[in-house]
């Protein structure tokens, strides 16, 4: 509360309105593999979407 005062009530860190993601990485055993390919296909990506590798 004395730094808080002292430093005149400024916060010395920049507030974030949120935090996302800028990708996901999803791992799955080999035999779900193409279960999970199936099951995130419908959502939107930005690179062409889910790969299996």
């Amino acid at each position: 509360m004395l730094l808080h005062a002292l430093q005149g009530g400024r916060r010395n860190f920049a507030s974030l309105r949120s935090m996302q993601p800028s990708h996901y990485e999803v791992v799955v055993d080999e035999e779900v593999a193409d279960e999970a390919v199936r099951l995130i296909g419908g959502l939107q990506t930005t690179d062409g979407g889910p790969t299996r590798t």
